[in-house]
């Protein structure tokens, strides 16, 4: 934290003439003794003896020397470590006007570095830096209003923050603010714009903006399609550690669009998001090693990876998990496991989670039986679309022993399943026409589903395509 010129001056010291002005007042020489002595570059090395120095210039009113006192007591180099003392020193410094000590004690706050979490308290330093004109603390500011830390939610707030930092040339708020506009949080969505933004920020520098633009390119979203020019901005993005934009072109690799299929490439482009913590990517290596497309086999990988990705918000990564569990792909079958899995991805909103649940829940599997929980998960997961979810409620529609029995739904909704590609539907369907039950007799009709069923896998529908 000491300058270059501190050095220079150090070299040529006059040790005595700078302390007597040191004790005189002169803080600027009270700095430059404090850099001789922790460097020893102009006087022999003595940590406690620059403490001393910075002692007397942040009790001069020197706003970087209190910053660099309180880098002493964190570190513990000339004083004894006290981080209590360090905070104080750092607040000093920060009511001095000192930048880096403000922003340096809101991250403290902010992420619980050896002091208590407190969000309020990041979050008053970091208003009174950007009111001061900083603007990589209005940025910080701005993502903790979006992303609702200690209760801050203020998607609005957030993103006038960014527009303020963009509008004084930060990069890095330009590319917060194109999500703001491509999320339509705090402000209408507005594909185009976003897009202008992240152009704006690529243009100046900031890679995740590159990568931005690049997944816009991609899907046209405010831009031209054009995958190729996609697939070279998601490459700078990814070179620069963008969690996102190695994920997505990793995709691209994978599929063979807008890139060469490549799946070694695309599963090392994987790891890369994965160690990134970038749960999507931990889902795609996860899928890599599970298929050995892209990655080595490796079932064990695959699942330690499927656990990353649930942890990191992929639930998709939950499903697999619990996938693996339930059916023995690659794992022991572990059936308290998959419910555990399975039920953390439902609790967490995954409605494919929750229709993996609910037959657990149904037959007792892993859990204790709870049918009237087990309908009901299948009632929601219907209503998300999830077509096997809309079978089985279905079924209990038609017996109506744990919900109110409707048998003309049951029939819609079993066609629906079946027409979805449920072969498990089409097969209760044929059986259903064939049996005269709840629908005319049609035999005709039957032996179509049946077969319907047998091309979606059912092989209880194939067994009775042979005998007719």
């Amino acid at each position: 934290m000491l300058s270059t010129l501190m050095f220079a001056l150090a070299l040529a010291l006059d040790v005595e003439t700078t302390k007597k002005s040191c004790e005189k007042g002169t803080v600027a020489d009270c700095m430059t003794l404090a850099a001789a002595y922790r460097t020893g570059e102009g006087a022999v090395r003595d940590p406690g003896k620059a403490a001393d120095f910075l002692k007397k210039a942040c009790a001069g009113g020197h706003p970087p020397g209190c910053f660099e006192l309180a880098g002493v007591y964190m570190s513990g180099t000339g004083e004894k470590r006290d981080v209590a003392r360090a905070v104080g020193f750092f607040q000093r410094s920060c009511d001095l006007k000192h930048i880096d000590a403000c922003l340096h004690l809101a991250s403290m706050y902010a992420e619980g570095k050896e002091v208590p979490k407190d969000f309020t308290r990041a979050a008053t330093l970091l208003a009174q830096v950007c009111d001061a004109g900083t603007a990589r603390a209005c940025v910080t500011l701005g993502i903790m209003n979006r992303e609702g830390q200690g209760g801050l939610a203020d998607p609005k707030r957030a993103a006038l923050l960014f527009q303020k930092a963009c509008d004084s040339g930060d990069a890095a708020a330009c590319g917060e603010l194109g999500l703001s506009y491509r999320e339509g949080s705090g402000m209408p969505r507005d594909a185009a714009r976003a897009a202008a933004l992240f152009n704006k920020a690529c243009a100046a520098g900031s890679m995740a903006s590159c990568g931005n633009l690049g997944l816009a390119h991609e899907s046209g979203a405010g831009v031209p399609r054009d995958l190729a020019k996609a697939s070279s901005l998601l490459a700078r993005g990814c070179e620069a550690n963008e969690p996102a934009a190695c994920h997505r072109l990793g995709l691209l690799h994978k599929n063979g669009t807008g890139a060469a299929k490549n799946l070694p490439r695309a599963g090392t482009l994987f790891k890369q998001s994965c160690d990134g913590r970038f749960g999507r990517g931990c889902y795609e290596l996860a899928s890599a090693h599970f298929s050995g497309s892209g990655a080595p086999r490796d079932f064990s990988k695959a699942a330690q990876l499927y656990r990353e990705a649930c942890n990191l918000g992929d639930l998709r990564g939950c499903v697999s998990l619990g996938d693996m569990y339930a059916t023995a792909a690659g794992v022991a079958v572990d059936l308290p496991r998959a419910f555990a899995v399975f039920k953390e991805g439902c609790d967490r909103g995954d409605m494919t989670a929750c229709g993996r649940v609910a037959p657990l829940y149904e037959r007792g599997e892993g859990t204790s039986s709870d049918i009237p929980q087990a309908v009901a998960l299948y009632k929601k997961a219907c209503a998300s679309g999830d077509q096997m979810s809309c079978y089985r409620f279905a079924r209990q529609q038609r017996k109506g022993q744990h919900v109110t029995r409707d048998v003309p739904s049951a029939v819609r909704a079993i066609q629906t399943a079946c027409d979805g590609g449920i072969g498990d539907a089409c097969y209760e369907l044929a059986l259903l026409n064939e049996n005269a039950e709840g629908v005319p007799r049609d035999l005709a009709r039957a032996a179509a589903l049946f077969k319907k069923g047998c091309d979606a896998g059912q092989k209880q529908a194939c067994a009775r395509l042979k005998f007719r």
